[in-house]
């Protein structure tokens, strides 16, 4: 009996003292979290990143994503107010669509589609592997999901952003300079958003395809492609997007003549598209902060050729891809 009295106590201290450790553990957790939250509020309160009370910013927030790593949702709220956390969204809408989702469908609209550029990578995208998870994640949410609607929102921010896994709209090794990769990534966001069909590599029998794309700094981007049928004529049809890319606006496809159409075939032949470099290289004595690109495209033959170049000025390739906005009857708002 003293043998079993023993042992009863010793396991009754035990408990007693994990208890006591798990006790303290979680209030030195939540005294974490919150010194966290406050940190961020003050910071927040004050809107000022190189201010005293945002010193902290960035070490408080790493607190709140271990908190939730850790199993306490409560702080997803503050951390969704940082749509800059990709990386961190990417894990947290893997590992729990439901509640993320959850989480985000009590934000204001405005708030969602920042979040939904956050979940996308702006600018540079995501990884690959990433992306996929990602991409799966937000395909499989019922559409019986009281955040179906929600969910396909991210997923159209997710494939537009990185578009370049999803559309090849260049040829391999067309850009070869610093900046290739993100001139691929960049390009095809545009051209996905725009809804361009790619024109590369060219339909077998395919006739004679062209498309200018411009993209503006600072206003919507535009494309026009014409299309030559087999009695010569010209089909034009011009597209743009908002800046927000809510929404995109397709005018009615506008003909023009088989002497028109075959004059611009005449053009490009003339200032020698086909044989210019896709792209030149970088002028150190010629530095354009928010420029424009122009992007012309062209299938004849059977081949396939696209040249890019930043503000090209009066220049004739300039002069060349406007012709297909003055046949179309519009002017581009793309300027430098």
């Amino acid at each position: 009996m003293a043998s079993q009295h023993m042992r009863a106590t010793c396991f009754l201290i035990a408990f007693s003292l994990a208890a006591s450790t798990s006790s303290q553990a979680d209030s030195s957790g939540s005294a974490r979290r919150d010194k966290a939250l406050q940190g961020i509020e003050a910071c927040l309160r004050r809107n000022w990143v190189p201010s005293r009370e945002c010193k902290n910013l960035n070490r408080d927030i790493e607190t709140l994503i271990d908190v939730y790593q850790k199993g306490d949702k409560s702080v997803l709220s503050t951390l969704l107010k940082f749509t800059y956390l990709t990386g961190f969204y990417g894990d947290a809408i893997t590992s729990d669509p439901d509640g993320f989702l959850n989480a985000v469908s009590r934000l204001s609209y405005g708030e969602q589609r920042a979040v939904a550029v956050g979940i996308a990578g702006p600018n540079f995208g995501l990884p690959r592997a990433r992306f996929d998870a990602v991409r799966a994640t937000l395909m499989n949410v019922p559409d019986s999901s009281s955040n179906y609607e929600l969910a396909r929102t991210f997923l159209r921010a997710v494939e537009a952003e990185n578009a370049s896994f999803l559309v090849n709209y260049f040829p391999p090794q067309t850009f070869t300079g610093r900046a290739a990769d993100f001139q691929v990534h960049w390009f095809s966001r545009e051209f996905y958003i725009l809804e361009n069909e790619p024109l590369w590599p060219p339909a077998p029998g395919s006739g004679r395809n062209y498309r200018v794309t411009v993209l503006p700094a600072f206003v919507a981007p535009e494309c026009i492609t014409m299309t030559v049928m087999p009695d010569g004529t010209g089909q034009l049809q011009f597209r743009t997007m908002d800046l927000r890319n809510h929404s995109l606006n397709v005018d009615k496809v506008h003909t023009v003549s088989p002497q028109q159409a075959a004059g611009f075939a005449a053009t490009l032949n003339r200032i020698q598209f086909w044989q210019m470099p896709p792209e030149l290289p970088p002028d150190p004595r010629h530095v354009v902060f928010d420029g424009t690109e122009w992007i012309l495209e062209g299938v004849q033959n059977g081949s396939y050729h696209v040249i890019v170049r930043e503000c090209p000025g009066k220049t004739s390739f300039a002069e060349t891809a406007g012709k297909l906005f003055d046949l179309s009857g519009r002017k581009s708002k793309g300027g430098c």
